[in-house]
């Protein structure tokens, strides 16, 4: 394993041999110290990820260990704390599960990477299921990994470490299944409230030391608008080359509030020829720990970011999970079962292009699974408001999570939006009140009015509520039904001409992928394939498949 970690990149371990267990503590890449911290009787601590605490003045590790049971609970932030305290040995993860730590309990192993565990484990086996939700998402759902022999440790869990065994040990979780009572102006201040003791934390940890993204949607600007309030001055950048709308509109609210901004086009790089590629794929490939939403065919332009953002000890605050104050499933204000979500929102797939192996229903099924494993009861009919809580729990847990989770090795990052306190008042929050955005664009206004002011990427500013366009735009996606939205995906992709373009171009996939997709071919036909991005996770999950050699067998 730490040859593998070696491969990843990361600097040599502190380690520590207990009796029982051996443990390793890696650095950030860009850091000389691991932060593992000692005591004399032999307990240490060690925080893997970023930890927020709430001014109460010690180092995160130092507060887990030692601060008091109702004190600990107000540490912030996504991570996975290692502590050995009392001859008891124990990880314990943040409260809303954003940190990703897999496990083998046969094999009796814990690590933050998945790669480097896999690159140990005698034998790996690839589900159909997995494939399927990779390939068609761009990510593997609930507590499941594309190997059947490692698992996501579970939301809240805690893993208790002893000489002969591994226990997980996995709460019930709340499920917010009504909406809230509440007055909406008290909402609103309970809203800015959680908000500002989460900025407020980053405001004494890190002072200017803040980078952000700008776009022309309501999340970045309400991260600025709370990074302005707290007296922060981030660096800010955008993503995109200079004609695209979010530059233009970033652009324009820099100019207004006269502070820097960054354009940065990840496009606009030198061309890598076919035969020097495969070293960069093969980089991507170890840069997203085995797999990740946009594959390995791309010019690696985001793992140099990654390294960027975090540059001197700076914290990257990433805006994911933000439509958890809007109507993200533009569903209508009523129950649903749990088909009729996945109908909504995991039909990202056309059975035209699955050979005679894939079985839908199956799909849909092992789904269902997960999404009542997550919830904790058998019952498929989900209130409405159960529905705005699995958009956090559930989809923004897989997405985000692990994106954040990879982050972290370079350096400081932050998820605002899923901190577990902030999600679980949002998700309670009346429909009514989030529809069009309303929500958030108040909490906007509420804030920072200047930058509510200026225009948006939905066509108006955040100013006031929104026009009667916006609302009869909305109004054709809630009324569509779920039965109906589960062919969205067929009708918008429906044909394809020429070869694919790029890096996804024929000699870039001969230099990475000799003979192209032959395991996946018995799932997937590959040919009919339209859509870019799940070519590209066809071809990147094939390319891993081979990296961990004759281990890996096949469940289909």
């Amino acid at each position: 394993m730490q040859g593998a970690f070696a491969e990843l990149g990361f600097a040599s371990p502190e380690m520590i041999n207990a009796e029982g267990y051996v443990f390793c503590a890696y650095p950030k890449f860009q850091s000389r110290s691991v932060g593992l911290k000692r005591y004399p009787n032999g307990d240490f601590a060690f925080v893997c990820g970023t930890c927020l605490s709430d001014g109460i003045g010690l180092a995160p590790a130092a507060l887990l260990y030692e601060g008091a049971a109702a004190i600990r609970e107000e540490v912030m932030g996504h991570y996975a704390a290692v502590l050995k305290k009392g001859g008891r040995t124990e990880i314990k993860l943040d409260g809303f599960g954003g940190y990703h730590l897999f496990y083998n309990l046969e094999a009796r192993i814990v690590s933050s990477s998945f790669y480097a565990i896999c690159s140990v484990l005698p034998s790996l086996t690839l589900s159909q299921q997995s494939a399927c939700e990779y390939v068609f998402n761009g990510v593997v759902s609930g507590n499941e990994t594309l190997f059947g022999e490692v698992k996501l440790a579970p939301i809240q869990a805690r893993i208790i470490v002893s000489p002969h065994a591994l226990e997980i040990v996995r709460p019930t979780l709340s499920v917010t299944r009504t909406f809230t009572l509440a007055k909406r102006d008290a909402s609103f201040r309970e809203s800015i409230a959680l908000l500002d003791r989460y900025f407020g934390a980053v405001a004494r940890s890190f002072g200017d030391r803040v980078r952000c993204a700008l776009s022309g949607g309501y999340d970045s600007r309400l991260i600025l608008a709370y990074l302005r309030r707290h007296g922060m001055k981030p660096s800010v950048y955008v993503y995109g080359s200079a004609r695209e709308r979010d530059v233009l509109l970033a652009q324009e609210i820099a100019r207004g509030e006269d502070f820097p901004l960054d354009v940065i086009d990840k496009d606009n790089r030198p061309i890598i020829p076919p035969m020097q590629f495969t070293d960069t794929a093969h980089r991507n490939f170890l840069a997203t720990d085995g797999y990740g939403y946009a594959g390995i065919f791309h010019n690696g332009a985001e793992t140099e970011e990654s390294a960027r953002r975090v540059l001197g000890d700076t914290i990257a605050i990433n805006g994911g999970g933000g439509e958890i104050f809007r109507n993200f499933f533009y569903l209508l204000d009523r129950g649903y079962t749990i088909r009729e979500i996945l109908w909504s929102f995991y039909s990202r797939f056309d059975p035209a292009t699955c050979t005679a192996a894939f079985d839908s229903e199956g799909y849909y099924r092992s789904l269902e699974r997960k999404v009542i494993n997550l919830l904790g009861s058998d019952d498929r009919w989900l209130p409405r408001p159960t529905v705005e809580w699995l958009y956090h729990s559930f989809r923004c847990r897989a997405w985000d999570g692990k994106v954040d989770s990879i982050a972290g090795r370079y350096g400081f990052t932050a998820m605002p939006y899923l901190e577990r306190s902030i999600t679980e008042q949002a998700s309670a929050l009346p429909l009514h009140w989030k529809n069009h955005g309303a929500y958030e664009a108040e909490l906007i206004r509420r804030v920072d009015s200047r930058l509510a002011g200026y225009r948006s990427s939905y066509g108006h500013d955040f100013s006031r509520s929104p026009p009667p366009s916006r609302r009869l735009s909305d109004y054709w996606t809630y009324l569509r039904p779920p039965w109906l939205r589960r062919y969205t995906y067929r009708l918008r992709h429906f044909r394809r001409s020429g070869d694919w373009p790029g890096y996804l171009a024929l000699p870039y996939r001969e230099a990475v992928l000799p003979g192209g997709a032959v395991i996946l071919r018995r799932l997937l036909q590959i040919e009919h394939v339209v859509d870019h991005a799940q070519y590209a996770r066809i071809l990147s999950l094939e390319y891993a498949l081979r990296q961990f050699g004759n281990r890996v067998s096949v469940a289909f």
